[in-house]
């Protein structure tokens, strides 16, 4: 890890005095450990089968989270470069309110945990003690390393091999970081017939990251940013209290790397005078965002600048930036980076006598397009869409398992769909299925697709696509009183939509084509239904008043759509027409709000005619 002083000239003008901003990064950097250590109660009481216990963690750490949130939030501009003369009481005021919510944060930890593993502790309020004693036979590496002071001290980038020998065994490795910033990765190598656990702690009461996979023989792997001049404590154990006297584990340590991954966030809090320096490394070629926000995701304001170059030596400046916007404190770069290239990120306190207290991150600015702003239900009318939707990746990736990560949103009830992966950066949505509801009139128009950002090399948020359209054919429609010519042929059936005119008694029937009773008959059935899908029937009938014609009746609804089916009893062909008849006295009124005709059962009872003036002349029928 590069740690330097860099003479740009923002930095220079800077006096040498205390940030008065530190004693509250100081409390900030204990609340997220305590954060991260309620993250590793929730997980071991999952683990431990207390659900409801893990339910509650998560709730009051979520709790603590807004809490601790709106308190920075009310911190209001202070520390902001702009103000000169900082309101101290302002500060002590709020560093006292920081210091009790820091001990609300550990004192409902302390709690959690006794409720997990009430028994004798070691030095950390933490840990439990081994109380076997271990056969003096076995072997047994490093032995005794089962509490703090006992702790082997390790060396990054070397392995180390031992044993959990008893079923209370711990073992307990130290790691000093001195002067080394950056990422360490841990892994755990256990027998495969065992499940061992193991936790990374800073100092030994917070737990900044855990492994603690179920299947058994399964390798454990954590990553995490070491500060300088901290003591870490990587703790094997086995929760199930699992153990063996001849099977081995291995526990590796990778080198402390100044590397920043994209979409992996990193807290950074060094005094003044600490620049960092990171390494990053394009995955994909695209637009990035190299950005700086608050520490862990709540901390107290920081006021920073980023530089980006392409070289070690700082001689190829690529970008840089104080403020993302005007009135921020954070800055933001913005770039087109080349894949495979690795770049150089600077981050300082823009006054270089102030601490740096940030969250540094990177991450691909991912776009996805669509092909097809509308999609079109298939001609014969079933629900079924024709069209595919295929989305373009735009800065970025898919992985090979993208189908995994898609969402399609207002999605029409009875459509599902598949994915398939044609490249890195294009995919195909095929939708199967009938859509229950399609007529014109269902049109969805501000369907989505969303991705998961996992599903996209190195994006920091899901990413959605711009609205499409479900277009829906409307069915062809029957009306009352306008009978319907219908030729099928063998084996066919046809489906039509009714929608009452108002709510009544109906006659759904057939009769000879074109009404003409030289044609042949056709021996009919209807049935109707309340859904296109045909599973919710509310009538049938094969013979009615006339055989072999059908007639059925029903209650139906003003303004509900309803579906007929017209088939033959005995899969041979139709040749008939089909209508429809309110049963019903119905009154019938012109423009002018005049009662013209009264019908009962599509016969007209009586019927009226006016004037030019409107005065009725002539009343025909009862």
């Amino acid at each position: 890890m590069i740690m330097l002083f860099v003479s740009w000239a923002p930095l220079a003008s800077a006096k040498k005095e205390k940030d008065p901003m530190s004693e509250v990064y100081g409390i900030d950097r204990k609340i997220l450990g305590v954060q991260k250590t309620l993250n590793f109660l929730q997980s071991l009481a999952q683990k431990k089968g207390d659900h409801q216990l893990a339910k509650k963690i998560e709730k009051q750490a979520a709790f603590y989270f807004q809490k601790n949130k709106q308190l920075h939030e009310g911190f209001g501009r202070i520390g902001k470069k702009k103000k000169k003369n900082e309101d101290q009481q302002n500060l002590l005021d709020y560093g006292k309110k920081f210091k009790d919510l820091q001990a609300e944060y550990q004192q409902y930890s302390a709690t959690y945990w006794n409720e997990l593993q009430p028994a004798p502790k070691t030095s950390s309020t933490l840990l439990l003690r081994s109380t076997l004693a271990v056969d003096s036979s076995v072997w047994d590496s490093f032995e005794p390393n089962d509490d703090f002071p006992d702790s082997y001290p390790i060396t990054s980038g070397n392995l180390y091999v031992s044993k959990l020998s008893t079923n209370t065994d711990m073992d307990m490795y130290r790691f000093d970081s001195g002067s080394m910033v950056g990422t360490l990765t841990v892994t755990l190598n256990v027998p495969t017939d065992k499940d061992y656990d193991f936790i990374v702690m800073q100092g030994t009461d917070m737990v900044i990251d855990f492994g603690m996979e179920e299947q058994p023989g399964k390798k454990e792997e954590v990553s995490f940013q070491v500060e300088p001049n901290t003591s870490y404590h990587i703790v094997v154990l086995s929760y199930k209290g699992e153990f063996s006297t001849t099977s081995t584990y291995t526990l590796g340590f990778s080198k402390v790397v100044p590397i920043l991954d994209v979409a992996s966030p990193i807290d950074i809090s060094l005094p003044a005078g600490e620049i960092p320096a990171y390494r990053f490394t394009a995955p994909v070629s695209g637009n990035y965002r190299f950005f700086t926000s608050p520490y862990g995701g709540f901390g107290a304001p920081n006021d920073t600048m980023i530089v980006l170059y392409a070289d070690e030596q700082m001689q190829e400046l690529i970008d840089a930036n104080d403020d993302a916007e005007e009135g921020s404190l954070f800055s933001e770069v913005n770039v087109v980076l080349t894949k495979g290239v690795t770049y150089f990120v600077y981050v300082s306190p823009y006054k270089q006598d102030h601490d740096l207290h940030a969250r540094l991150t990177a991450v691909l600015d991912a776009k996805a397009n669509l092909t097809s702003p509308v999609l079109h239900e298939s001609a014969i009318n079933d629900g079924s869409i024709k069209d595919e939707q295929v989305i373009q990746l735009e800065h970025g990736e898919f992985t090979s398992d993208v189908a995994n990560g898609v969402r399609v949103n207002h999605l029409p009830e009875g459509l599902t769909f598949n994915v398939t992966r044609n490249s890195e950066t294009q995919i195909t949505i095929l939708f199967t299925g009938n859509a229950l509801w399609h007529e014109n009139k269902h049109d969805v128009m501000d369907a989505t697709v969303t991705i998961s950002k996992d599903k996209i090399i190195g994006a920091g948020a899901d990413v959605a696509t711009a609205t499409f359209t479900f277009d829906f054919l409307d069915t062809e429609e029957l009306k009352v009183d306008t009978p319907q010519d219908v030729n099928l042929n063998v084996g066919q059936n046809r489906i039509f939509k009714f929608t009452a005119p108002m709510t009544g008694d109906y006659e759904v029937f057939t009769t000879y084509y074109g009404a003409d009773q030289s044609q042949l008959s056709s021996n009919t059935v209807l049935a109707l239904f309340e859904d296109y899908s045909q599973t919710r029937r509310l009538a049938y009938n094969d013979d009615g008043i006339t055989p072999p014609f059908s007639s059925l009746l029903a209650s139906l609804k003003s303004g509900q759509d309803y579906y007929v089916v017209l088939s033959s009893a005995n899969g041979g062909s139709v040749h008939a027409r089909l209508g429809v008849r309110y049963l019903g006295v119905e009154y019938i009124y012109n423009q002018r709000g005049q009662l013209v005709l009264i019908k009962q059962g599509g016969n007209i009872l009586t019927e009226f005619f006016y004037d030019g003036n409107g005065n009725l002349i002539k009343r025909v029928g009862q």
